[in-house]
C-alpha cells in the first residue's frame, strides 16, 4: 500500500516531469544529444523514483501515455521510454496506444519535412532518389536553419529515430500492438522510404512484416521425403533457414531431406533463439551456412532441375512463396551455391522476439509423392 507521503512525492515526480515533456522550450543541445533529455533533473527524479519504488512502475508507464500531448521531441524521447521499460515488462496498453498513434503522427511531419527542404533546395521528394546530387544536397542540408520556422518538423525529424528504437522493442513483445500499426495506413512503405535519410525507422517494418504464425510443407523430390513444420515469429527467410536446420538436425532430418553435411554449432543456436551467450562464448565470426537449397514449387522443371528465378531468397520472408493447394510449399535440394548469411540474419531484428521452427510431423513416402504429382500436374496445365 501506498503512503500518502510517498503518493505525494510521485504525484509531484509525475507532474514535474509531464510539465518538462510538454514545454516545447528545448534545453542547449537537446536535439543534437538525447542525453540532455534524460539527464534533465524531471526526468531524471521520475526514473529514479520508480528504482527506488518499484510499486510505483506501473504508474510511470501509464505516465507515459500523456506522450500524444508532449512536446514533439521530447514525445520521441518518451517514446524511447516506454520501450525501455517495457523489455522489464513495465508496460501500459494505455501508454500502447498512445505510442501508435504519436509515430504515426510523427510520420507525416517527418514527409512533410522532406517535401520542405526539397522546395528549398530546388526539387521534389520523388526526384531524391534519382539524383545523387539532389539527394546529398537534401543530406547537407541543415534541419536548424528550419527550427524557427518549422519547428514541430524539425523535432519529428531529429527525434524519430529514437522514437522508432522504443516502438521496435514494444511491437517485438506485443503482438496487438503489431496488429494495431500493421491496420494503419502504408506504415511499412512509409518506413521503408524514410528509412534512406534517417536511421532505424527502417527495422519496424521488418517486424511488422515478419510471419507471425504459419505452417510449411518442405519436400525433397530427389529423396521422396517431406515434413511439416510450424513458424512463429520470423522476419527473414534467412532465420527461418536457420532455425530450420536447427530442428531438422535435432531431428535427425537432414539427411533423409537430402541436405549436404551440416557442421552444427550449439552457440549459433542459442544466438539465434535470443538465449544467454556469454561474451567470451561469442563467435569471431557468426555466420551460418545454408545446406540446402530452397525453391518454390513452379520451379520444378520436368527434368528434376529447378528455375533459378524460383529461389527463395534469405531476404524475403514466407509470405512470398506462392501456395499450392492453400498451402506454403518450399522444395528443398542440395545447394548449387553456398550460401552463408551473418548476423543480421542469423538472428532476428530485435532481441525482445522469440523465433521458433518446430517440426509437426515427418510425411510419409506416399504423402511426399502425393504433393509432388500435384506439383507437375499445376506445370503441366500451366506448361
Amino acid at each position: 500500500m501506498f503512503t500518502q507521503n510517498l503518493q505525494e512525492d510521485f504525484s509531484k515526480a509525475q507532474q514535474d516531469f509531464l510539465a518538462y515533456a510538454k514545454n516545447p522550450e528545448l534545453l542547449e543541445g537537446e536535439l543534437e544529444q538525447a542525453s540532455v533529455f534524460f539527464q534533465a533533473p524531471a526526468v531524471k527524479n521520475l526514473i529514479a523514483f520508480g528504482a527506488e519504488h518499484n510499486e510505483f512502475l506501473e504508474q510511470i508507464a501509464e505516465t507515459f501515455s500523456d506522450i500524444g500531448s508532449m512536446d514533439i521531441y521530447r514525445g520521441c524521447l518518451t517514446g524511447y521510454l516506454i520501450g525501455l521499460y517495457g523489455e522489464s515488462e513495465i508496460t501500459s496498453e494505455n501508454a500502447d496506444r498512445a505510442l501508435a498513434a504519436f509515430f504515426q503522427h510523427i510520420l507525416s511531419l517527418c514527409e512533410q519535412y522532406m517535401a520542405l527542404v526539397c522546395q528549398r533546395i530546388g526539387t521534389t521528394v520523388d526526384q531524391l532518389e534519382e539524383d545523387d546530387d539532389l539527394a546529398e544536397a537534401f543530406y547537407q542540408f541543415s534541419p536548424d536553419s528550419l527550427l524557427e520556422e518549422t519547428p514541430a518538423l524539425v523535432k519529428a525529424w531529429k527525434g524519430v529515430s529514437m522514437l522508432s528504437l522504443g516502438l521496435m522493442s514494444r511491437i517485438s513483445s506485443c503482438r496487438p500492438l503489431r496488429e494495431l500499426l500493421r491496420s494503419a495506413d502504408r506504415i511499412a512503405e512509409r518506413c521503408f522510404y524514410l528509412d534512406n535519410y534517417c536511421d532505424t525507422v527502417g527495422f519496424v517494418p521488418h517486424i511488422l512484416n515478419m510471419v507471425e504464425e504459419e505452417t510449411v510443407v518442405l519436400l525433397s523430390p530427389a529423396t521422396k521425403n517431406g515434413v511439416e513444420v510450424s513458424l512463429r515469429e520470423i522476419d527473414s527467410n534467412n532465420l527461418f533457414f536457420t532455425l530450420l536446420q536447427f530442428t531438422l538436425y535435432h531431428e535427425r532430418l537432414l539427411e533423409p531431406l537430402g541436405a549436404q553435411p551440416f557442421t552444427y554449432r550449439e552457440v549459433v543456436e542459442r544466438i539465434a533463439r535470443h538465449e544467454l551467450v556469454e561474451e567470451d562464448e561469442w563467435p569471431e565470426q557468426l555466420y551460418e551456412s545454408g545446406c540446402f537449397g530452397y525453391y518454390t514449387y513452379p520451379a520444378l522443371q520436368p527434368d528434376g532441375s529447378y528455375n533459378e528465378m524460383g529461389t527463395v531468397w534469405g531476404e524475403g520472408t514466407l509470405y512470398e512463396v506462392p501456395k499450392l493447394d492453400g498451402r506454403y510449399v518450399i522444395l528443398l535440394t542440395k545447394p548449387n551455391i553456398q550460401r552463408s548469411w551473418g548476423n543480421a540474419f542469423v538472428s532476428s531484428t530485435h532481441s525482445q522476439l522469440r523465433p521458433e521452427v518446430k517440426l509437426i510431423r515427418r510425411l510419409s513416402r506416399e504423402e511426399t509423392e502425393e504433393w509432388l504429382e500435384k506439383i507437375h500436374a499445376v506445370r503441366n496445365v500451366h506448361s
